[in-house]
């Protein structure tokens, strides 16, 4: 039997459109306000590493027996799992909240409470491109320029602090450039906003001669959620990023980096390579709309059950008897 040339292409055209296993895309705002920690390798740490909500590991979770994760339900609504492992799960994980959760090995590691399912990773698990996503925006963020006006450090030339005002942004969007050593290792860092400010970019960089992030347990980020949920750190090149006393923020980006909490709980979402966790990862939520540089999204293509390609033949062959039909004799 032979099919028309227009039956054919329009079949063809349906089912390349058509990827039975494809995972959605999402967008940096999407991620981060969806997941409390995003890891491109291992996650590793004590049984008292617990996390508010959603996680999703590149790598194996390592975790001491005992580590909680949706711990209490946090994160924008999704349509993936809210525990995502690529790799093994090496030791017992309870997933609260009725969360469900997709692991590459270790499914008898899990402990649903709440009613949740589990499965085995697979292809649509997670979002699709997500790290490289977070990597380019964490990009964008590092090449954004420092502002010039509407921000104001306290203190004086002889005793600066980590206060800073800041008000009258052209944007709304105020970017800080520091290094560690800018940073008063014994002050709390704090931000006073003005009501026209919409988000704070803290550009960290590392230098040749100090890769690694850490200012001791008197240098603490502890705003409230008004304010921390409007700002986004970025280490950039550091190889680890280590907290030993509580942080807070919207989002905390460390590409390239292994992130450590010692003492003390970070407030935010995390993306970094890897996650060595002894406290708690607590989710803070994040601004109204995009972040500052993603603003344009794309919308993300809806995964479709795996019978769809066959219904859609069907349809292709159901037109062509219907035209067949129709021809006079």
């Amino acid at each position: 039997m032979r099919f028309p040339l227009y039956v054919l292409a329009s079949a063809s055209s349906l089912l390349g459109a058509v990827s039975s296993g494809e995972a959605a895309t999402l967008s940096a705002t999407d991620l981060l306000k969806q997941f409390n920690l995003i890891t491109k390798g291992d996650v590793t740490g004590s049984a008292g590493f617990h996390v508010d909500g959603r996680v999703l590991v590149g790598g194996d979770y390592k975790v001491e027996l005992g580590s909680v994760v949706y711990m209490n339900g946090k994160g924008d609504a999704s349509d993936f799992d809210e525990f995502v492992v690529k790799g093994r799960v090496d030791a017992q994980v309870h997933v609260n909240g009725g969360g469900n959760a997709a692991v590459g090995q270790g499914l008898d590691k899990l402990n649903m409470n709440g009613g949740g399912s589990k499965s085995a990773y697979a292809e649509g698990s997670a979002p699709s491109g997500h790290v490289q996503a977070l990597s380019n925006y964490a990009g964008d963020l590092a090449s954004m320029a420092a502002s010039t006006t509407g921000i104001v450090r306290q203190g004086s030339v002889h005793d600066l602090t980590n206060t800073y005002n800041i008000s009258g942004l052209l944007n709304g969007i105020g970017v800080l450039s520091l290094t560690e050593a800018d940073i008063r290792a014994d002050r709390d860092f704090v931000f006073n906003l003005g009501s026209d400010v919409d988000w704070v970019v803290v550009n960290v960089r590392a230098t040749e001669a100090d890769k690694t992030f850490r200012l001791g347990s008197t240098f603490k980020a502890q705003q409230g959620g008004s304010t921390a949920s409007k700002v986004l750190w970025n280490f950039i090149g550091f190889e680890d990023v280590i907290f030993d006393a509580q942080f807070s923020a919207g989002a905390i980006l460390a590409d390239g980096s292994r992130v450590t909490t010692t003492a003390g709980n970070i407030e935010g979402s995390v993306f970094s390579d890897r996650f060595h966790g002894l406290s708690e990862l607590h989710f803070t939520g994040l601004g109204d709309g995009p972040l500052p540089g993603d603003e344009v999204q794309q919308p993300a293509p809806v995964p479709l059950p795996a019978g769809m390609p066959l219904l859609l033949s069907g349809f292709g062959l159901l037109g062509y008897w219907a035209q067949r039909r129709k021809r006079p004799v």
